[in-house]
């Protein structure tokens, strides 16, 4: 029985049949050349995304101007009809599936990065962005009709290369964005002031790329519903401007924010901080009043949450991407009932947000993803290995998991009564409930693989001896740092695992000790419950979660000024008293920060002594993945795993 019958009902729009109502949203994957020409690589990973099961795959922000507007590095060039013979490969292998193929087409304005462009940005008005294009050309005629002539010509040339339809970038401020915006465009003439005058460019835009590709071609375009920035673009002239474009579009796709603002850049690619199905609401009131299909993205993870959105009216189109790069097989295990399996996605960027460093996609919880050309079907082992794996946490069920694929002989030895190592207390703080998800997921994909798994069993070199292993791989993980500073065993010191995952008592006035991403959420966390709390460290304070992907690091410091968390840097730890924790300042003096309770924080260390033994005393085949080599992330886990097991 068909659970999602709605999602799953085709869709036809200007000759075109769509097979369901699931779109792979756009995604830049830097896998082109560095000329920007279509690789291997990037055809196995649209390979993958097409296999999914979804309706149809938007490759993400290809620029048609490289001058001006460049913002990746490995990004699909489709300025020259020399790049059609490569380009003609992705509709080719996406159609293999039985998807259609479609490409969003952008223009940058002031977001290019400075680096890769040579020429100054073209912009509505004089309006840089700090780490945007600072050198800006205030846009004349002569200017926009280049622009309108390249979309046109890049759609025309896509279009010849076998793609089925096109997306227009019209939202998170890029060049239609900044001239639909009252935040970015002060123009005086016919092309600024009122909703009338700021929409007149982007719909010259439109009607020219409507004219090149004619009527059988279907186009999408791309809305900020809001931009979520002080003075930007607001819902209903946002609204307003998509009826004007129902005359050249056939699918409105709603997002959010602006990608180029630190206060609007969160909303554009929402993260485990905001809130599930973000612009459903943008979606459901402009169906209501717009006469072509309504598609809607942002942190939509389920088919369960697909089918209420289409069931319920409110879009004809759900828009998913960084749930299908967790898990491509999404689809097709909700189908078969079998939606407790789906690898749920963190939302963390630690992964897909390499494209923003000049690097290809990556994703923080499938180690495969960008990956396709190597691992997309892993290949038994020549020779099947009777395998230790020693440590239950994230690599050492990454490496379980992977071993039992190649079809080796694998025991998984946990020294607690369960699995999941430090993702317990990864999750511990109200708000991760993904990372909750991923953990349960973990556990029960490992107790299922195959592997043997022995609970509450501490391996020590005798151990090692006595079962003869063709190979260990040491997953230890890692162990909290407790610093011999007086005063830290006080009864009003806790460590985080107390305060978190044991859920011990604290006091109205909490000191945080440690400025990483653990003490920072631990403190977001108790002053959500109305705790009064402040976050301290030796480091610089601009040093804070410095490790963590920008975008989501700016999103945890919103949750930090929201929640009225006080960070103070440059403060070291000189002891703990029963009044609170005395810190030593940059000028030599002490001062005292009064608490009820001091949160210990002060990051992990490596639990790495039985991989020193086995190297000292025994000769067999050895590996030390995860955070027992070098204390990382969910991500670095994975990855360290998985590359061994998948050799082994």
């Amino acid at each position: 029985m068909n659970k999602y019958p709605h999602v799953f009902q085709p869709l036809t729009i200007r000759g075109t049949t769509f097979k369901n109502r699931v779109q792979y949203t756009p995604m830049v994957c830097c896998l082109s050349n560095a000329e920007g020409e279509v690789t291997n690589e990037m055809l196995q990973f649209l390979g993958t995304q097409a296999s999914s099961g979804v309706a149809y795959v938007t490759l993400g922000d290809t620029q048609i101007d490289h001058e001006r507007a460049l913002c990746f590095y490995g990004e699909l060039n489709v300025l020259h009809d020399k790049y059609v013979t490569g380009l003609s490969l992705l509709p080719e292998e996406v159609h293999r599936y039985g998807a259609k193929l479609s490409i969003e087409l952008a223009h940058a304005g002031r977001g290019g990065v400075p680096s890769m462009n040579v020429k100054p940005g073209f912009a509505p008005s004089d309006v840089p962005i700090p780490g945007c294009m600072q050198d800006l050309k205030v846009m004349d005629r002569a200017d926009m009709d280049w622009v309108v002539n390249r979309f046109a010509e890049c759609a025309a040339r896509v279009q010849k290369a076998g793609f089925d339809m096109i997306m227009i970038h019209s939202g998170h401020n890029n060049l239609l964005g900044q001239f639909l915006s009252p935040e970015s465009n002060f123009r005086t003439d016919e092309y600024g002031g009122s909703l009338e005058n700021r929409m007149r460019f982007p719909l010259e835009i439109l009607r020219a790329v409507r004219g090149a590709v004619g009527r059988d071609m279907v186009i999408e375009m791309r809305v900020s519903g809001d931009e979520m920035t002080r003075n930007g673009l607001r819902f209903e002239e946002s609204l307003e401007y998509v009826k004007n474009a129902q005359e050249f579009i056939d699918i409105v796709n709603f997002s959010c924010g602006n990608v180029f603002m630190a206060e609007g850049v969160k909303y554009s690619v929402p993260l485990y901080l905001q809130e599930r199905m973000q612009n459903v609401k943008f979606a459901a009131a402009a169906k209501k009043v717009l006469n072509i299909a309504v598609s809607v993205v942002g942190n939509i993870f389920t088919m369960e949450e697909a089918e209420e959105i289409i069931s319920s009216g409110k879009a004809d189109i759900v828009g998913m991407c960084r749930s299908l790069m967790a898990d491509p097989e999404l689809i097709h295990k909700s189908l078969a009932d079998r939606a407790e399996d789906v690898r749920p996605c963190l939302r963390c960027m630690d992964g897909c947000g390499e494209i923003f460093l000049g690097k290809p996609v990556r994703c923080a919880v499938n180690p495969v993803n960008g990956r396709e050309y190597r691992y997309r079907n892993i290949q038994k082992a020549a020779e099947k290995k009777k395998v230790m794996v020693i440590g239950g946490g994230p690599a050492g069920m990454m490496s379980a998991q992977t071993l039992v694929t190649r079809g080796h002989d694998v025991t998984l030895y946990e020294k607690t009564e369960q699995l999941g190592g430090l993702l317990h207390d990864g999750g511990a703080v109200t708000f991760k409930d993904l990372m909750r998800d991923y953990t349960d997921w973990n556990i029960r994909t490992t107790e299922k693989c195959g592997a043997k798994i022995k609970l509450n069993t501490a391996v020590d070199i005798a151990t090692i001896e006595k079962e003869k292993p063709d190979a260990v791989i040491i997953a230890t993980g890692s162990k909290f740092i407790k610093p011999g500073i007086p005063g830290i065993d006080n009864k009003n010191v806790k460590m985080l695992r107390n305060v978190e995952r044991e859920k011990e008592e604290v006091g109205q006035k909490v000191v945080v000790c440690g400025g990483g991403l653990s003490g920072v959420e631990c403190a977001v966390g108790l002053a959500r419950q109305g705790k009064d709390v402040t976050v301290i460290d030796q480091i610089p304070e601009q040093d804070f979660c410095r490790s963590m992907f920008s975008i989501t690091r700016v999103a945890l410091m919103d949750e930090v000024k929201n929640s009225g968390v006080r960070l103070f840097g440059d403060y070291k730890i000189v002891r703990f008293t029963e009044d609170g924790v005395v810190v030593s300042l940059r000028d030599g003096s002490e001062k005292t920060l009064p608490a009820d309770t001091c949160v210990i924080a002060l990051g992990l260390t490596p639990e790495d002594k039985l991989a020193q033994e086995i190297r000292e005393k025994l000769q067999v085949p050895t590996y030390v993945v995860g955070d027992s080599d070098k204390v990382g992330t969910v991500r670095s886990a994975n990855f360290d795993a998985f590359n061994v097991a998948v050799e082994l």
